[in-house]
């Protein structure tokens, strides 16, 4: 049975607050809000949110080591730098689409999925971008992909599709960055609420964000379902490992669509750390290779 204790909350006043990250050269969380479009970097430490304005929604972001991020608007795929304007990336044709969450794999490529902006089923899309700015699409059929992750020997790869509940896997190529066959791991019928964002620790399990039920499910590589980690607000997003040891938690909120005097409006909005029993996949900067 998986354990955390909550330690740490922020109200940092998130309307969609989604793709933690953990920035480890300095110690911070970055995020986005997706609805009040931004690039969020909190330190933990302080309790301050650095904030950058984006002129578009935001799906997702992967922080560069460099200090640069590529950032999936809702007008397609830019790269930010500090104090600059975002600069256009090559990107799909964003008639009717829009991105949503992504994550780097170990050797810095950010995987990116996109989904039908009115809603309709099977049309979405997932996308690999590469550090010299190379999109290619690699998978098809979706409706909503969301949270993506890594097992720990780099060999397999999970991604969530919100609407039919689904945890697919498929086997991964660390080097060439190949998906394979994918295949059905999990189905969250029966749970509280549809799973959202993800992240993988160091014992392969699958730490996966309920929206709208108030809690984390925790899967074995298996996909069996090992316990539930209960939060103080309706709708945790994503989560991501992080701490100097990468055994703290992070946890992103929503308050959009809430009423603040509900009573399971808690601490929706905010930004949550756990104390975990394990530790984390570390996740690699973009551009930023971890594999040997």
């Amino acid at each position: 049975m998986p354990k955390a204790t909550l330690v740490g909350r922020w109200r940092v006043g998130a309307q969609l607050a989604e793709g933690p990250v953990w920035i480890a050269d300095e110690r911070r969380l970055a995020y986005v809000d997706i609805v009040e479009p931004s690039l969020n970097h909190l330190d933990p430490a302080s309790g301050t949110v650095a904030r950058v304005p984006m002129p578009a929604k935001i799906g997702s972001a992967a922080i560069g080591a460099d200090g640069r991020a590529v950032v999936a608007l809702a007008s397609g795929l830019h790269v930010h730098a500090p104090g600059g304007a975002p600069v256009p990336l090559p990107s799909p044709n964003m008639r009717g689409i829009h991105f949503n969450d992504g994550k780097c794999d170990a050797a810095g490529r950010f995987w990116v999925g996109t989904r039908a902006s009115d809603g309709g089923n099977g049309g979405g899309a997932l996308f690999r971008v590469e550090a010299s700015g190379a999109v290619t699409q690699m998978a098809t059929g979706f409706d909503v992909p969301n949270g993506m992750g890594w097992s720990p020997c780099g060999r397999v790869f999970y991604l969530i599709d919100t609407v039919p509940h689904a945890l697919y896997t498929c086997a991964f190529d660390p080097v060439a960055g190949a998906l394979g066959e994918r295949t059905l791991l999990h189905r969250f019928d029966g749970r509280r609420g549809k799973p959202d964002g993800m992240a993988v620790d160091a014992e392969g399990r699958l730490w996966c964000a309920m929206w709208d039920g108030a809690g984390i499910a925790v899967l074995s590589p298996g996909g069996d379902l090992l316990g539930w980690i209960d939060t103080p607000c309706r709708r945790a997003t994503s989560v991501a490992f992080g701490g100097p040891a990468l055994d703290r938690l992070f946890v992103t909120t929503a308050s959009i669509g809430l009423d603040r005097g509900s009573d399971d409006y808690g601490l929706a909005g905010s930004i949550l750390e756990y104390r975990t029993d394990t530790c984390g996949v570390p996740v690699a900067m973009f551009g930023a290779s971890l594999v040997a």
